[in-house]
């Protein structure tokens, strides 16, 4: 959905925009209603889900072809005969509502009255809509049944998962004459959309994705998540585009909220609602914990209530089944009862908490509930805080440690905490002078790294983190002094330090010739070190060969080299450095350069899913990766519709200096679609800042290209070809192909050889499709495309099609060009595995690349029928469903799955032959 920011209305004065979100959803309902042989279609929701929605706008479409009776089940009239049907049987005495008969010739009634007086004989069936089927009574039940079974209407009726409909209603499944249509919590992307539209206005993928993961998907908790962020200012207008408001902090806990869970909670029995405090104070639990705490039969009323669950991810493990619960419960419970609980059960849970977060809980209970915690604990919980992206939660334990001997460790924590939200000058000035004043070796490896890091957000120049590399040393000779017995360990862990922050020097000045003997060192010499401190070396070693693999044009083994990275666990208190992040944006540096973007896509996917909250800090590169691949694939305009917002998001959050980059390719984009005033002026602002030269030397190009674009005056090229020659000087074979590539594609074709030259030596499909490309333009016989490079930069401003081939051109598994049609299909045989692939790829195995596809559970059961042979119709008769929705399903996941019909279906879900 495209929200023009001239449309885009002020919330604060006009008010929340009204959305239906569940269009597919109404549209297979109407589809299997107006089937042949269905009399009755099931909807089945959990509370929040929107099904009542879904009913209103049904009866209003329902409404112009025919007469319509909407009808409410309510638990206060589920045991009074024909309760939900007395608004339409007011003209009956109390003693004619007692005869079945009666009450039939009242509803006929009713449905008389409803038709058309424009249509005579209105020939349509009419339709009985029953919001909350699971609560009507049973004679409503046997009466609808009844005439749904004659042919006299058609019912459509809605129904808690939960719950059991009255026994007459299965009748009509049992007689095949009923279809079942699932609701299902809202997708990431529909998340987004409902967010733009009730907004009114473009709004930043991560807010999107905050507001969604917090909501679970529920479309009620979303749209009150929406409000409240809106009311509490967390989320704001700037220059038309809806942010995040840092340093605010989140309640979660508004009337509203509180108001929608604690009527799920009611008539809970005493003994579940304490079991229930106890999940949202301690979550995640075992389920063996919860059963000996609370009882089997508690755990499991709560569980049929849909208040618990046990994740895939976690079994064994008890969590609410939205975290928005978890946050209104526990504000629910007084400290008192709070104090009690802890310690009635402490002591019955489990020792040894299963993860951080669960110690992190457990700590913030006690904490909250006025008890001691030891400042070990406080400090712990503190840095778990920080990687699960809670820095509001992290502050407030580490105010409880402002003294002693962890009182140097806390204040590093504490810039953590501060950086992550994105304070950069005060967790600055918090780390300013740590070198200096740590006491003792494993004070001085703390958190070594987080100063270069965070002089890096705040655009300081490499010399800072040279500076960091020398006061390092020196405390490590001071600490020598101090204790001379322990010379070789401090200076060789001292050693090792040093060598990451020269590595990150090096990144910064594209050094990449220099990194080798420094990455070995690190690899090689870890004897010294402690296991947890080696690793963290070792993964960040590799991280950065990847990057100087990549640079160098090797970048299929640069993605191998940071899978090999990510792969290594760590303890996740050992350190308090943003490791994970830093791999996973070299693992994308390194698909995008390659040129395979299917895998770049299912990395982006992966890191919002996967690392949690963490994308309201880092989400910034993931804007500027969707907008590069938009651009490889000559995607110009929705290249545009991604960076555009992420340049205003970068400009307020841009720890990894990527505003420049993003900048760059907006100018060269937008010169290329005649959005020149645009262009011009984002070049007037432009300003380059230090940072990853993997990203640094892309920019430059851009901008360059982009420059060319817009001034003709033949600048940009010179720099372009200035460009390639200092990258050729550096052995950075990559960047000079970069910058060749689209020098060739301004016109230069005295480019071309060299183009050509390189493209046979750099890894990947990127550099494959323009090796054939320098091949086919240096032919006797040049193809159309040398004729179009060879105009001149002027003549092709507007049209520089001739290039873009290549960015859709696939290649089978012996390395033959597929024609353009094929290459849908193609799109798999670089998912194939390790080995076969046409350019010695190494990218993720298929088992790794597909979980992240995201299937409805509906969907997941029609695909898995249809790879083990059944046809749409057998399809349909297992699952009760028309043969027109099972087909519309699996439109839907060939279009979710990027292939083209049902025979690519194993190999793109092989989990589920």
């Amino acid at each position: 959905m495209t929200v023009r920011r001239d449309q885009m209305a002020e919330v604060g004065s006009h008010g929340f925009h009204p959305y239906f979100c569940r269009g597919a959803e109404l549209e297979d309902i109407l589809t299997a209603i107006e089937g042949e042989d269905c009399r009755a279609v099931f909807v089945r929701y959990d509370t929040g889900l929107g099904a009542s929605s879904v009913l209103r706008e049904l009866a209003v479409q329902l409404g112009k072809r025919g007469p319509v009776l909407s009808v409410h089940g309510t638990p206060s009239l589920s045991a009074v005969p024909y309760g939900a049907l007395a608004p339409f049987l007011h003209e009956l005495s109390l003693d004619d509502v007692s005869v079945r008969m009666n009450v039939l010739r009242g509803m006929l009634s009713a449905l008389d009255r409803q038709r058309s007086p424009l249509i005579p004989g209105d020939p349509a069936t009419p339709v009985i809509i029953i919001d909350d089927a699971h609560a009507i009574d049973p004679s409503t039940a046997d009466l609808l049944v009844g005439l749904a079974l004659s042919g006299t209407v058609r019912v459509v009726a809605s129904h808690l998962r939960s719950k059991t409909m009255p026994h007459s209603l299965p009748k009509l499944w049992s007689s095949g004459m009923a279809e079942s249509i699932e609701l299902y919590p809202l997708t990431r992307e529909q998340g987004h959309e409902f967010c733009v539209a009730m907004l009114g206005g473009p709004v930043l993928p991560a807010i999107s994705w905050y507001l969604w993961s917090s909501s679970g998907g529920n479309v009620l908790l979303l749209r009150l998540l929406i409000e409240e962020a809106v009311t509490e200012g967390r989320v704001q207008v700037r220059d038309g585009l809806w942010v995040y408001r840092r340093g605010v902090a989140v309640s979660n806990v508004s009337r509203s909220l509180g108001e929608v869970v604690s009527q799920q909670i009611r008539g809970l029995s005493a003994a579940a609602e304490t079991t229930l405090h106890l999940v949202a104070l301690a979550e995640p639990i075992a389920l063996e914990t919860a059963n000996e705490i609370g009882g089997a039969d508690t755990v499991r009323e709560l569980r049929d209530r849909e208040l618990v669950k046990e994740q895939a991810a976690e079994p064994g493990m008890l969590r609410l089944v939205n975290p928005i619960y978890g946050d209104v419960i526990r504000h629910m419970v007084t400290p008192t009862q709070s104090r009690v609980l802890y310690e009635r059960l402490i002591e019955r849970l489990d020792a040894d908490p299963a993860s951080s977060e669960s110690l992190l809980r457990r700590v913030t209970w006690a904490v909250d509930s006025g008890l001691d915690v030891s400042e070990e604990q406080l400090l712990q919980a503190a840095i778990f805080a920080c990687k699960l992206v809670q820095p509001v939660v992290a502050l407030h334990l580490l105010e409880r440690i402002r003294k002693g001997p962890n009182a140097f460790r806390a204040r590093v924590v504490r810039a953590r905490a501060k950086y992550t939200l994105a304070e950069y000058q005060d967790a600055a000035e918090l780390l300013d002078g740590g070198f200096d004043e740590a006491t003792n070796l494993a004070d001085l490896m703390f958190g070594s790294l987080l100063g270069a890091i965070t002089r890096s957000a705040l655009g300081m120049p490499v010399s800072s983190i040279e500076n960091d590399a020398v006061h390092l040393r020196a405390a490590g000779e001071r600490l020598v002094m101090v204790t001379p017995a322990d010379a070789d360990m401090i200076r060789e862990h001292v050693q090792a330090n040093s060598n990451l922050l020269e590595l990150m020097v090096l990144s910064q000045t594209g050094d990449y010739r220099r990194m080798p003997p420094l990455i070995d060192s690190i690899l090689e010499n870890g004897a010294g070190l402690q296991d947890e401190e080696y690793k963290l070396n070792k993964s960040f070693a590799l991280a950065m060969d990847s990057e100087r693999l990549c640079a160098q044009g090797f970048p299929d083994q640069g993605f191998k080299r940071a899978m090999e990275a990510f792969a290594i666990e760590h303890s996740a208190d050992h350190d308090v450095f943003f490791l994970p992040e830093m791999i996973i944006f070299r693992q994308l540096c390194a698909a995008l350069t390659s040129g395979d973007l299917s895998v770049a896509g299912q990395l982006l996917d992966t890191f919002s899913v996967d690392t949690g909250p963490v994308v309201m800090v880092f989400g910034g590169g993931a804007t500027v990766a969707r907008g590069m691949g938009f651009i490889r694939q000559g995607q110009l305009e929705k290249a545009l519709e991604v960076m555009l917002p992420g340049i205003e998001s970068l400009s307020m959050n841009d720890p990894q200096q990527l505003l420049g980059f993003c900048t760059a390719m907006v100018v060269y984009a937008s010169a290329r679609v005649g959005e020149t005033k645009r262009a011009a002026d984002l070049l007037d602002g432009y300003l380059e800042r230090p940072g990853l030269f993997l990203v640094t030397a892309h920019e430059r190009a851009f901008l360059a290209a982009g420059r060319e674009y817009l001034l003709h005056d033949g600048g940009g090229l010179a720099a372009l070809n200035d460009l390639a020659t200092a990258a050729r000087n550096e052995e950075s074979a990559l960047l000079e192909l970069n910058a060749l590539s689209l020098a060739v594609e301004l016109g230069d074709t005295s480019a071309l050889v060299r183009l050509t030259e390189l493209a046979a030596v750099v890894e990947g499909p990127w550099a494959a499709a323009l090796l054939r490309f320098g091949q086919e333009q240096l032919s006797p016989t040049p193809t159309k495309g040398l004729k179009a490079a060879r105009r001149s930069v002027k003549e092709r401003t507007a049209d520089l099609s001739s290039m873009e081939w290549y960015s859709n051109t696939a290649f089978d598994a012996d390395g033959f060009h597929l024609q353009p049609g094929d290459a849908r299909s193609a799109r798999r045989v670089p998912e194939a595995g390790l080995s076969g692939e046409p350019n010695g790829s190494t990218f993720m195995q298929p088992a790794a690349a597909l979980a992240k596809v995201k299937l409805t559970r509906r969907e997941r059961e029609i695909t898995t029928l249809a790879i083990s042979g059944h046809t749409d119709r057998e399809i349909a008769q297992e699952l009760h469903l028309s043969v027109r929705t099972v087909e519309g399903h699996l439109y839907r996941c060939y279009s979710k799955l990027g292939i083209s019909g049902r025979d690519d279906l194993p190999a793109r879900l092989p989990s589920q032959q």
